[in-house]
C-alpha cells in the first residue's frame, strides 16, 4: 500500500489516498486505516427537521474579531481537495459554547462533478445544498493548541454555513474568488491582505442546528461540536461556477465534489435554536397552519365570497385585530390620518429586513413607516416616491428611480450593522448597495407609526403623509435571503410573516379616517 501526506480541511497531516491494485482507496475504506471513522458519531450527517429538538436553551453566539475588515497577511491554500484560508488568533467565540473556542481556519466544499450541482457535506431532509463553508476552531480555555485539542471529545468547534445561488455577485467573495487563479494547483498558495469574515456570513446567526460529530477526514476524530446555521450565503450563479472550476486536485483534475456522505445519526440528538419550518410532508408548526388558512382566505376571496374583517371601529380609532389580507387606505382627503403599530415586545435591531406592498396616489415624499426611538426622532424612516427614502439614527440615504409607484409595487429594504450596508428590492430585484449608520443599533422605547413621519417637536408631519394603499408591512430583525425576498412578492405570500412587525398579527390603533379595504393587488 502505497500513499502521500497531505494536510486536510482540519489542519491534521493524514494519509490521503492509499493506493491498490484495484485503485485509490475511498471513504468507504477509510476505517481499514483510521477506525474511527467507523464510530458512531461520525459526521456529516443529514438533518432531519421533523427529528429535530427545540432547545430554548441554546444561546446564541457572540464573535470576537469578526467585525470589520482585518488586516494582514492571511494565508489561501490550495491542499489538493480544498481552498483554506487560514484565521487570526484574535478570532474567537467568546459566548455561546461551554468555552472559549479560537478560530484557526476556514474552507470550503463544493459539487460540479457530472452535472451535480451541489456539493455541501451536510444535507437538510435529503437536500444537500450548492457549497458549504467550515469555519473551524478549538477550544483554547482547555488546550494550548489545536494540536492538543484535534482529538479531545470537547476540543473543536465548527460554523457549517450553507450556499445557495442568486443572480447578484456577491462582493464581499469578490477578493477571495479572485485569487483562485493563483492556487489552481495543489499545494500553491497565496496570501490575502485583508478579510471581514462577518460579513461573508449571513446576517441572521440565532438559527441553528447543534450536535457532537467528527472531523468529515480521516483521522474521523469525533471531537466536534458542529453548529449548521440555517439561513444560507447568497453567491451568484457566477460566483459558483468559478468555485466549482478554478482548482485542480493532487492528480490535477479539476477539484469537485470535495464532500463526505452523510453518516448515520445513531443515537445522537440534533438540537435547534428555533422552530424548524417543515417540508411537504411533514408535521406542521402554528405558524404553518396559519400560513395556509390566510392562503385559503385568498382563496375564498378570489372566488368572491365575502371576508370577515374583525374590526371594532368608533368615531376616532379602530383597533384591527386581524387585517390580512386587507389593505389601510389612505385618502387625500384625510392628510391627518395614521395608524398606530403595536409592537408585542422589545426588540433591539442590529439588522432588519422591511417589506411593505404600496400603491401612491402622487410622485411626492410619502412615508411608509416611521420610528420614534428615544434618541432620535428619524430613529427609522422608510418612504416612497420618486426616490426611496431610509433615515437610521438621525441619518439619511436615498434610492434613485425613474419611476413611481401608481400600481401595487413591493418594497423590500435591508440593513446590518456590522457593515452599514443597505440594500432596495423593487418587485424582487435588487439596486446597489449602499451604506448607513455602521455600528448603530435601533433600541425598544419608540412608537411605530405607518402613513406618518414623526416629529418630537411638532408630533407628526403633514408634508410627507402617505396617500394611497399600503398592505403586507413586516419586519424582520435579520436580513432575509434574496430567495425569500422573492417570495414574498408573489401574490398569496400573505402567510410570511415579520418577527417584529407581523401584518395581521400586531395590533393597531386607526386615526384620522384610515379605511381598512380588501387588498385587490392579486386581483
Amino acid at each position: 500500500m502505497n500513499f502521500y501526506s497531505q494536510k486536510t480541511e482540519e489542519g491534521i497531516e493524514k494519509d490521503m489516498l492509499w493506493e491498490e491494485e484495484d485503485g485509490i482507496l475511498d471513504e468507504v475504506h477509510w476505517g481499514d486505516s483510521y477506525p474511527a471513522c467507523t464510530g458512531k458519531r461520525q459526521s456529516p450527517i443529514d438533518i432531519q427537521r421533523k427529528k429535530v429538538q427545540y432547545n430554548s436553551q441554546l444561546l446564541p453566539f457572540e464573535l470576537s474579531g469578526f467585525d470589520g475588515l482585518q488586516q494582514g497577511q492571511f494565508l489561501v491554500t490550495n491542499n489538493g481537495h480544498s481552498v483554506q484560508i487560514d484565521l487570526p488568533p484574535t478570532m474567537s467565540i467568546v459566548k455561546g459554547l461551554p468555552n472559549k473556542y479560537t478560530a484557526t481556519q476556514m474552507h470550503l466544499h463544493w459539487g460540479g462533478m457530472d452535472m451535480e450541482a451541489s456539493g455541501s457535506e451536510h444535507t437538510v431532509d435529503g437536500m444537500r445544498y450548492l457549497a458549504e463553508l467550515h469555519i473551524v476552531l478549538y477550544n483554547s480555555d482547555k488546550y494550548v493548541s489545536f494540536d492538543e485539542a484535534r482529538d479531545k471529545p470537547d476540543g473543536l468547534a465548527v460554523l457549517a454555513f450553507f450556499y445557495e445561488d442568486g443572480h447578484f455577485e456577491n462582493t464581499y467573495y469578490s477578493d477571495f474568488l479572485s485569487l483562485l487563479g493563483k492556487i489552481q494547483y495543489a499545494d500553491q498558495t497565496t496570501t490575502m491582505t485583508s478579510i471581514n469574515v462577518r460579513a461573508m456570513l449571513p446576517e441572521n446567526l440565532s438559527h441553528f442546528y447543534r450536535y457532537h460529530g467528527s472531523l468529515t477526514t480521516p483521522p474521523c476524530f469525533e471531537s466536534i461540536t458542529w453548529t449548521v446555521f440555517d439561513t444560507p450565503i447568497t453567491l451568484s450563479y457566477n460566483q459558483i461556477r468559478i468555485l466549482e472550476n478554478a482548482l485542480l486536485d493532487w492528480e490535477n483534475k479539476t477539484l469537485r465534489n470535495d464532500y463526505r456522505h452523510a453518516q448515520p445519526l445513531n443515537e445522537r440528538v440534533v438540537q435547534s435554536s428555533f422552530l424548524p419550518r417543515l417540508g411537504q410532508g411533514a408535521f406542521c408548526r402554528q405558524e404553518e397552519i396559519e400560513a395556509k388558512l390566510v392562503k385559503i382566505e385568498g382563496l375564498i376571496r378570489d372566488l368572491g365570497q365575502e371576508m370577515q374583517k374583525g374590526t371594532e371601529m368608533d368615531a376616532a380609532s379602530a383597533c384591527v385585530k386581524s387585517i390580512a389580507p386587507l389593505a389601510l387606505h389612505f385618502s387625500s382627503k384625510n392628510t391627518d390620518s395614521y395608524a398606530q403599530v403595536h409592537v408585542l415586545h422589545g426588540m433591539m435591531l442590529s439588522a432588519f429586513t422591511i417589506c411593505a406592498h404600496a400603491k401612491t396616489r402622487h410622485e411626492g415624499v410619502q412615508t411608509i413607516l416611521s420610528y420614534s426611538g428615544p434618541n432620535y426622532d428619524n430613529e427609522l424612516v422608510l418612504s416612497a416616491g420618486r426616490e426611496v427614502g431610509l433615515w437610521i439614527g438621525g441619518h439619511f440615504i436615498s434610492f434613485a428611480l425613474n419611476w413611481w409607484a401608481v400600481e401595487w409595487t413591493h418594497y423590500c429594504i435591508t440593513w446590518a450593522s456590522h457593515s452599514g450596508g443597505a440594500e432596495l428590492w423593487i418587485n424582487g430585484v435588487v439596486g446597489p448597495e449602499k451604506y448607513i449608520r455602521r455600528g448603530h443599533v435601533i433600541r425598544s422605547g419608540g412608537t411605530f407609526i405607518i402613513g406618518k413621519d414623526q416629529d418630537g417637536l411638532l408630533g407628526f408631519s403633514e408634508i410627507d403623509s402617505f396617500v394611497g394603499h399600503l398592505s403586507d408591512i413586516n419586519i424582520w430583525d435579520y436580513v432575509l435571503s434574496a430567495t425569500d425576498i422573492r417570495e414574498l412578492m408573489k401574490c398569496r405570500g400573505f402567510g410570511s410573516r415579520g418577527n417584529v412587525i407581523a401584518w395581521g398579527v400586531n395590533k393597531m390603533s386607526l386615526f384620522g379616517g384610515v379605511g381598512v379595504e380588501q387588498d385587490t393587488r392579486c386581483a
